[in-house]
């Protein structure tokens, strides 16, 4: 991990759900793992056929080769090296130069939690919180036509690329024009709500000529901690009356404390029949003006300490995800896996301030 030493924030994103790569990549790497890095630790993943997924540690206990550069043998993982066979569970089923055995006792794989979801591959590294992945709220709309963009990695913490989607401020000067207007500086600033382990507050953009393909208009957002956002535009119906809702949900998911892998989608309830391409294209162009400067942020780990940056009024939204990531790690702290699964679930409403915030 970056910096050597397992941060706080890290810490507490083991117990959660993380993607780490598309149905499309496990499948295009077969019959092979595929290679993925998730806060720090190197796995290998594989579709085992009816012996499920499977997502283990790297390496190969015996000479320490990339399992990655195996393939997949009878339900399990065969180790390109010696032929050393490991199953989901992470335990060697086979020593080939020592058929009669016995395997050493010691010779089991660190193994986590995997799913399939959204069409992708999901892992979490401990399931003692008892967390679940966090909803796409747009894939099972049958109204909805869901297309998924291709992942992107920066170099930037995850915390501060969810930041970055719900930093209401940015709009008028990153997205002069797209998303936002210069001329009108000054954002609401929301009332938010805690609800079933989200952070969810409304936003309604100043008027103007958006992009048809602009996923622009009154926001309903959701952020299933604590590294998912869900945006959900109700624009302007159709002609005939025809409510017209869009999505865009992304998920950052924690390479390392300072390298995030953005998982993403878009789904409208409009032109179904239309070419895809310019939905996508209206976020790469967002993408584009938005990386020189999320990538720019130093230190690229965000720092919870209140006194390390200096925060105003109009940043209500990221000071109460701050906020919360500091209750969930000072729980995670003092009570563990317990305390932070109650520090998710209990409720809260936070108004809209009228004075300054503190830092």
């Amino acid at each position: 991990m970056s910096g050597g030493a397992e941060s706080d924030l890290s810490r507490l994103f083991t117990l959660f759900w993380h993607p780490v790569a598309t149905l499309e990549e496990l499948r295009a790497a077969a019959p092979q793992p595929l290679a993925v890095t998730l806060l720090g630790r190197q796995l290998a993943v594989a579709d085992l056929g009816p012996a499920g997924l499977a997502a283990v540690a790297d390496r190969c206990l015996h000479r320490s080769a990339r399992l990655s550069v195996g393939w997949v043998d009878e339900g399990t993982i065969r180790c390109g090296y010696h032929g050393w066979r490991w199953d989901a569970g992470g335990r060697c089923v086979e020593i080939p130069s020592m058929p009669d055995g016995p395997i050493p006792p010691k010779a089991c794989l660190p193994a986590y939690d995997v799913e399939v979801a959204y069409g992708m591959v999901w892992v979490r590294l401990d399931g003692s919180a008892g967390t679940t992945i966090p909803a796409c709220p747009a894939w099972d709309d049958a109204a909805m036509k869901v297309v998924a963009g291709a992942p992107y990695t920066w170099p930037v913490g995850a915390p501060r690329r969810v930041e970055n989607f719900v930093d209401l401020a940015h709009f008028a000067w990153v997205h002069d024009g797209s998303l936002g207007r210069r001329d009108q500086p000054v954002p609401p600033i929301p009332s938010i709500r805690r609800r079933a382990g989200e952070m969810r507050f409304d936003y309604d953009p100043p008027d103007m000529q958006a992009d048809d393909v602009a996923l622009y208009g009154y926001s309903a957002y959701r952020v299933p901690m604590p590294l998912t956002v869900d945006i959900g535009f109700t624009l302007d119906p159709e002609p005939d009356g025809t409510p017209v809702r869009r999505h865009l949900w992304m998920t950052a998911s924690p390479v390392d404390d300072a390298t995030t892998r953005s998982f993403w989608v878009v789904a409208r309830t409009d032109r179904h029949d239309e070419d895809d391409t310019p939905h996508l294209a209206f976020q790469d162009l967002v993408l584009a003006e938005d990386e020189p400067l999320v990538t720019n942020q130093d230190p690229p780990e965000l720092h919870l300490d209140p006194a390390f940056e200096i925060s105003v009024r109009t940043d209500r939204v990221s000071l109460e995800y701050r906020r919360w990531l500091r209750e969930l790690v000072a729980a995670h702290a003092e009570g563990g896996p317990e305390a932070v699964a109650t520090v998710l679930a209990a409720p809260r409403s936070i108004d809209a301030p009228t004075a300054p915030l503190p830092t």
